[in-house]
């Protein structure tokens, strides 16, 4: 049965690519943005970093959401501004999928100058990457000054999505969602690099996240969160839980762990039950932060300076965290284990912690 239906799932995939590229048409080949002049590449420096922008003048988008994003330019693919994840590595334009697949949704006209803010599967409902891929390209586009109409974003369903907007002060009718926009022809597209990949290795990139990024977050967001938080009283040590989302991985023995955090006077918050401002509010007048390797730990950036920052993870999840701890001087510790069960992600799977390690780290 099962087999059945996938064959039928994927005989009416390829009539439906069949039928959009009769509209469309196929995409051949590819254009350099640097022979086109409709295509203006610029180039930006934060820090000691250098970024581009793109502006793409009467062109067409297409995104699948995940992986793919291309920039279109007379069925041509335009190289530069056009995006295909491999293993998180961005690959030659050639292997993009709209050489498969076509562009099969139908295209949607855009008066006026579209800024895309996509990055990949990560950013559509995952809280790490929309703060630190999708939201630092703001500053990287204020950096250029521009006329904009519209502000593409990966998703828009998340409720921290909907808060960060606000407090940016994006007016609802600017924003939209790819979610329901994947395929469109504008007046302008623009397009920036990915804040932190710029070696495009994601092994060492993820490790190596700007410092700009932290800075332009706290100077956009903190002074207005802990402003708007409802919150009167405020706990000095924070765990972590992630009761809301435990599919990627998750502590075998959590109860004994939890019972010797509150011995330790520990808190134990669900990130999912606090309003943005409020998850701003927790961190920076929390001392003391412990938690499963997630994305939870993206709040540390709101943390004051020379807070202790406590991360349990697969011994295979790297050292992302410790290097955001440590560029905003915090004090890191890791409890690492290998993982108990295997997943498609070294992020991921099952683990126990060593409680006598556990309450070494805490008396530290």
């Amino acid at each position: 049965m099962l087999n059945n239906k996938k064959v039928l799932q994927n005989y009416f995939k390829s009539i439906s690519y069949k039928f959009f590229k009769t509209i469309y048409g196929s995409v051949e080949g590819k254009t350099s943005h640097i022979d086109n002049k409709d295509i203006i590449e610029t180039k930006v420096k934060i820090e000691e970093n250098y970024y581009k922008i793109y502006n793409c003048k009467a062109c067409s988008f297409y995104t699948d959401r995940i992986h793919d994003t291309a920039i279109i330019k007379n069925n041509k693919i335009v190289d530069g501004p056009s995006f295909q994840l491999r293993n998180n590595t961005n690959v030659d334009c050639l292997k993009n999928s709209v050489f498969l697949k076509g562009t099969p949704r139908f295209r949607k006209k855009i008066n006026g100058s579209v800024l895309s803010l996509l990055t990949g599967g990560g950013g559509n409902s995952n809280y790490w990457h929309w703060m630190f891929d999708v939201l630092p390209r703001l500053n990287i586009f204020k950096k250029k000054i521009l006329n904009l109409d519209y502000y593409l974003f990966p998703d828009l369903k998340s409720k921290f999505q909907k808060e960060t907007l606000d407090l940016l002060d994006i007016k609802e009718e600017k924003r939209l969602s790819s979610r329901k926009l994947r395929h469109f022809y504008a007046d302008e597209i623009i397009i920036t690099s990915h804040p932190y990949t710029i070696l495009n290795d994601p092994d060492v990139d993820s490790l190596k996240i700007p410092i700009w990024i932290s800075k332009y977050l706290k100077y956009t967001f903190l002074e207005k969160a802990i402003k708007k938080s409802k919150i009167k009283t405020f706990p000095k040590k924070i765990y972590i839980n992630r009761k809301d989302t435990s599919s990627l991985r998750y502590i075998i023995n959590e109860n004994e762990v939890e019972n010797i955090l509150l011995n330790f006077g520990y808190e134990n918050l669900t990130m999912s039950d606090y309003s943005f401002s409020d998850q701003v509010a927790l961190f920076y007048n929390a001392s003391e932060v412990i938690g499963l390797h997630g994305a939870g730990f993206a709040n540390i950036i709101f943390c004051k300076q020379g807070s202790k920052i406590i991360e349990i993870k697969p011994n295979s999840a790297g050292d992302v965290i410790k290097n955001l701890a440590e560029t905003n001087n915090h004090i890191y510790y890791d409890i690492s284990a290998a993982p108990k069960t295997i997943n498609f992600n070294n992020q991921a799977g099952d683990i126990e912690v060593n409680l006598e390690e556990l309450k070494k780290k805490l008396k530290l």
